[in-house]
């Protein structure tokens, strides 16, 4: 098999190749940290050109290069040729699983856990309705559930995130709103195969997946995983004619402006961090900032680079995996930048901002707190009593 099975592929780079700015390098969060050109967007799209052409032969180099991209987009606003990088990269990925090279050990794992679990973390299917334990919480039944809460894998799994599910639980229950969980019986979304490229496992997760939540023909799609967000509502053909995929932040904050959640005073500043896939992925930035300004007292401060210019946290596209090291940097130098704002807290919506930003705080020592927007506005909500 050649380049020609990925046309898109090979046009970003053949498109690169004629620009030749270099451009990319300048905010790419991996190249800040390796200094290699090879790293580089630029780099990356010469050897999928040799590669495509038939010059060079696919080989484990080839492989740490195609995984050393967060596939965060950030590199995209700088390329003058305003160039679909991350789409390109995610194509490569499979282009060299295509040809016969095998994952990168790192990643054999992760594909085997949801091959035999059906999630990533090496955990029975059992364990997905841990988090509900002494919750109140009920299962879907069709046609009885207009909202659908769709919690994720990493959510439900990791126990030190399950704060997070449960505070969006207890939040919609204060709000008045009506709600089903999948628990056991909920299937990955496919996300992180899908950017590891392995499109024979994403299709079967899919097509289990889209199936699963059809059948329950709830009125919408809520998740708090911003990975799942942009799986669901980017990537399954046709799910979002029938069903609306919203993110915990946009619900929140409709249920916010309807009046249905008033937040109580929360004396604080903060700052918020805007995770690759809600951000410039999916674009939902506003929603976020105004669940956070509908707490009183609450100052939000802005980083330097915020929005669409966001720096990625490091724990995305299984970079965390392959280079652990190099994914703790690039966290430590978002931390770093939360930290000059003289926040208290750093909010954002995402497990694996979430995890990756913690992760640093820790490894630096820093007192800044690493939260998830859900737990922080069931504070707020609560400490008002919860009032309606």
């Amino acid at each position: 098999m050649t380049g020609s099975a990925f046309p898109d592929m090979l046009e970003v780079a053949e498109a690169c190749m004629k620009c030749r700015c270099g451009c990319c390098k300048d905010e790419c969060p991996m190249y800040s940290e390796m200094l290699e050109e090879t790293i580089s967007p630029k780099g990356r799209n010469i050897l999928i050109r040799g590669l495509s052409k038939g010059v060079l032969e696919p080989d484990e180099r080839a492989m740490r290069i195609a995984y050393s991209c967060l596939l965060c987009r950030r590199d995209e606003l700088s390329c003058s040729a305003k160039l679909k990088n991350a789409d390109a990269t995610e194509m490569f990925r499979e282009y060299l699983l295509s040809r016969g090279m095998p994952l990168l050990p790192e990643h054999e794992m992760l594909v085997k856990s949801l091959e035999n679990y059906g999630n990533p973390w090496q955990e029975p299917k059992s364990a997905r309705k841990r988090w509900v334990k002494g919750l109140d919480a009920s299962k879907a039944v069709p046609r009885r559930t207009d909202t659908l809460f769709y919690v994720g894998c990493t959510f439900a799994l990791d126990r030190t995130l399950q704060e997070s599910p449960r505070a969006l639980v207890s939040l919609m229950k204060k709000a008045g709103e009506g709600y089903g969980l999948l628990l056991e019986d909920e299937v990955c979304c496919g996300s992180t195969v899908k950017r590891l490229g392995h499109s024979r496992l994403y299709d079967k997760l899919r097509r289990e997946n889209d199936r699963r939540l059809r059948s329950i023909e709830a009125k919408r799609i809520v998740t708090a995983c911003s990975g799942c967000f942009k799986t669901l509502k980017q990537d399954y053909p046709g799910l979002t004619k029938d069903v609306e995929v919203l993110h915990a932040t946009e619900y929140l904050d409709s249920l916010v402006k309807e009046g249905k959640l008033r937040p109580g005073p929360l004396p604080m500043k903060v700052t918020y961090h805007d995770p690759c896939h809600l951000g410039r992925h999916a674009e939902v930035y506003d929603a976020p900032r105004r669940v956070l300004a509908s707490i009183p007292g609450l100052e939000l401060i802005e980083m330097k680079s915020s929005r669409e210019l966001a720096r990625c946290c490091g724990g995305g596209a299984g970079v965390k995996t392959a280079y652990p090291e190099i994914s703790l940097k690039v966290a430590v130098r978002r931390l770093k930048e939360a930290e000059r704002t003289g926040a208290a807290a750093l909010v954002t919506a995402c497990p694996f901002c979430v995890q990756s930003l913690r992760s640093a705080a820790s490894s630096t020592s820093s007192k800044l707190e690493v939260t998830e927007l859900s737990v922080l506005l069931d504070r707020a909500v609560r400490d008002n009593g919860g009032i309606r």
